[in-house]
């Protein structure tokens, strides 16, 4: 059973940890644990708890009124809220992540293809995913949750987003060559899958070549295959000069003025990036 700290309920629902103590010792609502020096500490019911008492909070029910509720009752008021709200992508945030805790994949299977039905492939990834794992990468950050429950779930979406792009209709007029790939030592692919999907769905024609591609090799299939563009993104902390040296490599031997790059690492390093280079900020940098 996993121990979490206040602050970790805190990192959870960005309600203060002062605030949850104000409700724990003036409603009852949360029963920590002691561990034998004394330290206090809540477990996955706690989380499950509180994660749902923050939704009917947050949703407008007074604190006074949900410490009145017993806990099947906020159960299923936050379960009818979540239902008839399905629209909310902070409620779908919040369910994909008590999934996780539960290590339920059936569960988030099911919601990954209930919300792809409901509003597509792209409102998907950008309203729910990308904060989806912004929020997992953040409690991961401060041991709220496992490195294994991170990996747990880039493995369902990985999956996931690979069956779509499989589902895709073949067209046979193609628009333009498209070569995708990481560079060596990046893993992070979920981004890259993305930008697979889309291109593929839009006509062009795809060479996927995932993770961690060594420059070398990379040079080979570009000088082959001879692609109109090249798709890739930096996730994994890299140094500045490591940037560099990568738009150096590339450059030799692909015109960066077809580079579409995107990930989080190019918010640190802007003066570094080619200004010939096309930075994917938002779904419209995908279209060619």
């Amino acid at each position: 059973m996993a121990r979490y700290s206040i602050k970790d309920l805190e990192n959870f629902t960005k309600i203060k940890a002062h605030t949850l103590r104000i409700w724990e010792q003036r409603y009852q609502l949360l029963t920590p644990k002691r561990t034998e020096t004394n330290i206090r500490y809540y477990s996955d019911k706690d989380l499950k708890k509180i994660l749902n008492i923050n939704l009917l909070y947050s949703n407008g029910l007074k604190i006074s009124k949900i410490a009145e509720l017993s806990e099947k009752e906020i159960f299923d008021k936050a379960s009818e809220l979540l239902h008839k709200d399905e629209h909310a992508p902070q409620n779908d945030v919040n369910r994909f992540i008590e999934y996780v805790l539960e290590l339920n994949d059936k569960s988030i299977h099911q919601l990954l293809n209930d919300l792809e039905q409901k509003h597509g492939m792209e409102e998907l990834f950008t309203d729910i995913l990308i904060p989806l794992l912004e929020k997992i990468g953040t409690l991961w950050q401060v041991d709220a949750i496992s490195v294994s429950h991170e990996h747990f779930l880039s493995n369902i979406l990985r999956e996931f987003m690979i069956v779509k792009v499989l589902d895709l209709k073949f067209k046979t007029k193609a628009k333009a060559k498209v070569v995708l790939f990481l560079k060596e030592e990046e893993k992070h692919e979920l981004s890259l899958l993305f930008y697979y999907y889309l291109l593929k769905k839009r006509g062009y024609d795809c060479y996927y070549l995932g993770q961690t591609v060594p420059m070398k090799d990379l040079r080979t299939f570009v000088e082959e295959v001879k692609p109109d563009y090249l798709f890739t993104s930096l996730i994994a902390e890299l140094s500045e000069s490591n940037l560099k040296a990568f738009f150096k490599s590339l450059g030799e031997f692909f015109d960066l003025n077809n580079l579409f790059i995107g990930g989080v690492q190019l918010t640190k390093y802007q003066k570094s990036i080619p200004k010939s280079v096309h930075q994917i900020q938002k779904l419209e940098d995908i279209i060619l």
